[in-house]
């Protein structure tokens, strides 16, 4: 009777932590997020902030801009106080036309998370990155945080 007891116990266990771990799982491999977003997120955690933003806006309207070079700036600043780039959360996506869809994500470093929005919009080529934000403060970024 009681071992009946504990197998009942540990079922329930691993069915209430069940949601957890699946969700934790899709969370790196999410079908939302666009090749583009995930390549550079890659270069980002293997080379640093400008191989992300080589990978980001390949093919895109601010290839070769001051914006960009900004951006990298930033995360290299953000990696001076967070420490480095582990992996990233999807949040939400929304679309925001037939073309365009903005992504959120959380990103994980060392010591804290930092949010990000992409903007993407469908090419002939596929999905290109036409802008991007993060910011440590969620309300900056997440449109159902203010």
């Amino acid at each position: 009777m009681r071992r009946e007891m504990c197998l009942v116990a540990v079922g329930f266990l691993l069915l209430a932590l069940a949601p957890c771990v699946l969700a934790g799982a899709a969370d790196t491999s999410s079908e939302e997020v666009p090749k583009v977003i995930l390549s550079g997120l890659d270069a980002y955690k293997a080379e640093g902030p400008e191989a992300a933003m080589k990978a980001w806006i390949k093919g895109s309207p601010i290839e070769g801009s001051k914006e960009a070079l900004s951006q990298a700036n930033n995360l290299r600043q953000i990696q001076d106080f967070y420490g480095a780039y582990k992996t990233f959360h999807f949040i939400q996506s929304r679309n925001l036309g037939p073309t365009s869809r903005m992504i959120y994500l959380a990103l994980d470093y060392e010591k804290g998370p930092v949010f990000g929005k992409f903007l993407v919009f469908r090419a002939e080529q596929g999905w290109i990155l036409t802008s991007f934000l993060v910011n440590t403060h969620p309300e900056q970024i997440l449109p159902d945080c203010r």
